[in-house]
């Protein structure tokens, strides 16, 4: 029931748990006091909103590979993240396996912001080199399921 309620709040954010209630079969109280022990036990983390960040003024998305000789990668990463370039944001920083060890997700205005986000990013202690891909479009999770194309 937990995966189910959960996956109704990944895609509907801002549901009723009325609304849950009715499409689980199960009483709103029932709803409530499964979310709240959800939110307590750091299951769900917060609740966000989806920003279409293009019609923002931040069109540019682009993923940012990265490759360093580091035994700290967590400072390193935090130093990353804390980098500040107007008009650019960080929005994800993960470690990866493979080939890159370091993989941003960053949203800016124009293409000059990604240039000076590179040398800022290289002249890191530790950091070897850089590969920049850019997202040309994106389909999340509740659009695959639902088959929307918005």
């Amino acid at each position: 029931m937990d995966i189910k309620i959960l996956e109704i709040l990944e895609n509907e954010g801002r549901i009723t748990h009325e609304e849950m209630a009715k499409r689980l079969n199960i009483s709103r109280p029932a709803i409530h006091q499964r979310v709240s022990k959800l939110e307590q036990s750091g299951v769900i983390k917060g609740y966000k909103t989806v920003i279409e960040w293009s019609k923002a003024g931040q069109a540019l998305r682009a993923l940012i590979f990265i490759n360093v000789r580091t035994s700290d990668f967590n400072s390193l990463m935090n130093e990353i993240v804390n980098i500040k370039i107007e008009g650019l944001d960080i929005e994800e920083c993960f470690r990866i396996t493979g080939q890159w060890c370091i993989m941003l997700r960053i949203r800016t205005i124009e293409a000059k912001q990604i240039t000076c986000l590179h040398d800022e990013i290289l002249k890191k202690q530790g950091v070897t080199e850089t590969f920049t891909m850019l997202i040309l479009s994106e389909m999340s999770k509740g659009q695959i399921n639902t088959g929307r194309k918005d």
